[in-house]
C-alpha cells in the first residue's frame, strides 16, 4: 500500500530514517527542518509518500517543492507503485544512491524523457586531514561578503559550474536560508570571491558538503580543497561525519578529496528529466 504520509506517521518515518541514516541524509535533514506536512512556501518542504508492507513502512518517496524527487526503499516491491505516482507528477530531477535510483530510472524512462544524468561517488570522511597548502586568500562567510559580489558569484557557480537555471533571487535564498550548522564559505582573493563550498544539509550524525565551485581562471590552485578541508574541520567539531558527492569523471576533485581523508561509500546517481 502507498499513501501520503501525515503527522500520524512521524514516529515510523523517524525509525525508517534512522535505519537508513547514511542513505537518507537529504530526506532526514528536510524532514527534521520542515516536518512531514508540506509547507508550500518553503523550498525544502515536500509531499512524503510511504510504502507499507504488512503494516510496516519500508519505502519513502518525496517530491520537494524545489522540483526534485528523492526516493528510498528497503523493499523492491515499492518500485512499481513509486513509478506510477512519478508518472503523474512533474519534477526536474531524481537523486539518490545508485542502487535505489537505477531501477526507477529504467522503468520511468518509458514514460518521461531523460535529459541527462550524473554518475557520482558518495564519499565520507572519517579521518579529516588538513589541506596541506599555504593559506591562500581569505576564507569568509558568504553573509559577510559584499552582497552584489556574493550574489553574482553564486549565480555564476550554478549557471556555469552546475548547469542550472539560476538568478539573484535564488542566490539570495541560498545564502540567507541556512540552518545553524549550514556554513557557506567563500575564498576571497584580493577581496573578490574565487571559490565557494557550503554545508548542504545536516542530520544528527552527518553533514553533507555541496556547492563546491572555483572560478574557471583559478582552477588547479587548490582553492576548493582548502574550503572543503575547512568545512570538514568544522563538521568534525560538531561531532559529525562529513560526506559529499563527486562526479566519477572529475578526477582532479576525486584526488583532492581523497588527499584530505575522503573515502568511497557508495555510488550516487542524479537523473534530469524533461518536465
Amino acid at each position: 500500500m502507498i499513501r501520503l504520509l501525515t503527522g500520524g506517521d512521524i514516529y515510523e518515518v523517524k525509525a525508517y530514517l534512522e535505519r537508513n541514516h547514511m542513505e537518507t541524509v537529504l530526506l532526514n535533514s528536510n524532514f527534521e527542518r520542515c516536518g512531514i506536512d508540506n509547507d508550500r512556501t518553503s523550498r525544502r518542504g515536500g509531499d512524503y509518500y510511504g510504502y507499507f508492507e504488512y503494516g510496516r513502512l519500508t519505502a519513502i518517496l518525496t517530491f520537494f517543492n524545489w522540483g526534485s524527487v528523492i526516493p528510498h526503499f528497503e523493499s523492491p516491491g515499492a518500485v512499481s507503485g513509486f513509478v506510477e505516482i512519478m508518472r503523474q507528477r512533474k519534477f526536474e530531477m531524481m537523486a539518490g544512491m545508485k542502487h535505489i535510483i537505477e531501477p526507477l530510472k529504467q522503468v520511468l524512462g518509458h514514460y518521461k524523457k531523460v535529459l541527462d544524468y550524473e554518475d557520482s561517488y558518495y564519499f565520507i570522511n572519517l579521518d579529516v586531514k588538513p589541506a596541506g597548502l599555504p593559506c591562500i586568500g581569505q576564507i569568509t562567510d558568504a553573509r559577510e561578503v559584499e552582497r552584489t559580489a556574493a550574489l553574482s558569484f553564486v549565480v555564476e557557480a550554478y549557471r556555469q559550474g552546475f548547469m542550472r537555471r539560476f538568478n539573484t533571487e535564488l542566490a539570495a535564498k541560498l545564502i540567507d536560508d541556512r540552518g545553524p550548522e549550514e556554513d557557506h564559505i567563500f575564498l576571497l582573493v584580493d577581496g573578490v570571491p574565487k571559490a565557494q563550498a557550503f554545508i548542504q544539509v545536516t542530520t544528527d550524525r552527518i553533514n553533507q558538503i555541496g556547492g563546491v565551485y572555483t572560478s574557471e581562471d583559478c582552477r588547479g590552485k587548490g582553492y576548493c580543497k582548502v574550503l572543503v578541508a575547512e568545512l570538514c574541520r568544522r563538521i568534525r567539531g560538531y561531532g559529525k561525519i562529513p560526506v559529499l558527492m563527486v562526479r566519477k569523471d572529475n578526477l582532479p576533485a576525486i584526488k583532492s578529496y581523497q588527499s584530505i581523508g575522503f573515502t568511497y561509500f557508495d555510488d550516487y546517481l542524479v537523473v534530469k528529466f524533461l518536465i
